[in-house]
């Protein structure tokens, strides 16, 4: 059974998910995994941890700040991915899904995701807004959905 943990700073679970993440083969878990030993966050910035018993899953963070720089966009879902063994289990939807639970919760009123993916977070009822290069020169679809509706 798949279970959903909101993680912070201050979680117990917090650096052995951060352990978890950063030894997938992703840049984007390494880089997670340092934000989450190195980096401030603010009070309302999570990761979203699943595991199926005491394995990693699955995760996604609800972040201030993306891939993409210097862009007027705040805050993302960022980093969301799914255990290849996890997958077609609509797992990245649900992460996605508490991501949202954790922003209105922090009275955020909208998310944004960076993603070169077509369709998947569209159903979601996100929607492009702009498109953009990320710190690595790729051009990335950014995508918006109101919390508000």
């Amino acid at each position: 059974m798949i279970t959903y943990h909101l993680l912070t700073p201050h979680s117990p679970e917090w650096s052995t998910a951060a352990t978890q993440i950063g030894a997938i083969d992703w840049p984007a878990g390494a880089h997670l995994a340092k934000l989450m030993q190195t980096a401030t966050w603010q009070p309302w910035e999570r990761v979203i941890y699943a595991t199926n018993d005491a394995k990693m899953a699955g995760f996604c963070a609800l972040l201030a700040e993306d891939i993409v720089p210097d862009t007027p966009y705040t805050p993302f879902v960022s980093s969301v991915y799914v255990n290849p063994a996890n997958r077609g289990q609509g797992i990245s939807l649900r992460l996605v899904q508490e991501a949202e639970k954790a922003a209105q919760a922090a009275d955020i009123d909208g998310l944004y995701i960076v993603t070169r993916h077509v369709g998947l977070y569209e159903h979601l009822d996100y929607e492009l807004v702009d498109r953009r290069n990320d710190r690595f020169g790729r051009l990335n679809r950014i995508l918006y959905k109101s919390l508000n509706a």
